[in-house]
């Protein structure tokens, strides 16, 4: 039994039984692929593939398990020869990080300048998305680190680190009566339409308070990122409540904040690092730009596995 033969049962598995194309996908012959499966079966004393007039056309149970063990084992290879890789180029490479539009929008930039100045080499790529989009994309194993506020669809694959906390704010326009509220409550909120950020942790949690308090709805308005929530505001369309770190008040001249810390519990956000993948040596140094106290060394203790 070698990788290679693995290699090819994959292959003919992923391509639908058709030797043909496996082995045009793996840069070999036909008759080579069919011989290594022999071989392979003959060694293991049963048929991974059901076979009618000489072609394949079907996968035996014990072929099934044996697939996919072999699937398994390849991922496994791939990481061992990217620790090879690392050793070589740590200065290259390449990073993925999933976040949400709030976290990609106002956190990332900062740190993304920082990270490519540091390492020119090494090719970001950001998956932004909601948070049940960026939880596929984790529990795949598809991105290096993720940045997460909410841990739903997360599973025990994924390790989430916290990494730092921000509060919620009211926003609205200059001059809007809720200014000389002082501290406005939710009963003051519902009074006036609202632009609602959703999907987000944020836009839930809103809506399910006033649920709690038995308040009518006021008027909603709903917008597919905190940019727009926040046009749509100094628009005078509505207030909207946001995480803090959407807010600069130079940035946003057109816009008030009003502290709702009295209303809103602090929220949390996750580094969130999946166990199988290998991370590189500039994968910790951009957790650590992202939060400083999360070192290397914080990194590999929260990652490293359950004391039996």
């Amino acid at each position: 039994m070698n990788i290679q033969q693995l290699r090819y049962i994959c292959e003919v598995a992923r391509t639908g039984l058709n030797v043909s194309k496996a082995a045009q996908a793996l840069h070999t012959s036909q008759p080579g692929i069919s011989t290594q499966i022999r071989q392979l079966e003959e060694e293991l004393g049963f048929a991974i593939f059901l076979r009618k007039q000489n072609r394949l056309a079907g996968i035996t149970p014990e072929g099934a398990a044996v697939i996919a063990h072999a699937q398994r084992s390849l991922k496994e290879v791939a990481a061992i020869r990217e620790i090879g890789r690392h050793r070589s180029q740590s200065q290259s490479g390449t990073l993925v990080v999933a976040a949400s539009h709030t976290q990609a929008r106002f956190i990332l930039p900062r740190v993304l300048q920082q990270f490519v100045q540091r390492y020119p080499d090494v090719e970001v790529t950001v998956c932004q998305g909601g948070g049940r989009q960026t939880a596929e994309i984790l529990n795949a194993a598809e991105a290096d680190v993720g940045i997460l506020s909410s841990m739903s669809g997360i599973t025990d694959e994924l390790q989430a680190i916290p990494c730092h906390t921000y509060q919620r704010v009211l926003l609205v326009p200059p001059g809007h009566p809720l200014l000389a509220a002082g501290q406005p409550t939710l009963a003051d909120i519902a009074q006036y339409p609202m632009v609602l950020y959703e999907p987000s942790k944020t836009g839930a949690e809103v809506i399910e308070a006033l649920r709690a308090r038995e308040l009518d709805m006021p008027a909603i308005l709903r917008a597919p990122n905190a940019d727009v929530v926040k046009a749509y505001v100094e628009h005078g369309l509505g207030i909207a409540i946001l995480p803090s770190i959407t807010f600069d008040a130079a940035r946003d001249p057109g816009l008030r904040a009003i502290d709702m810390s009295h209303v809103f519990p602090d929220n949390a956000t996750y580094v969130v690092l999946h166990r199988k993948n290998y991370l590189r040596e500039y994968g910790y140094h951009f957790i650590e730009m992202l939060e400083p106290r999360l070192t290397r060394d914080v990194v590999e203790r929260a990652m490293a596995p359950p004391a039996r």
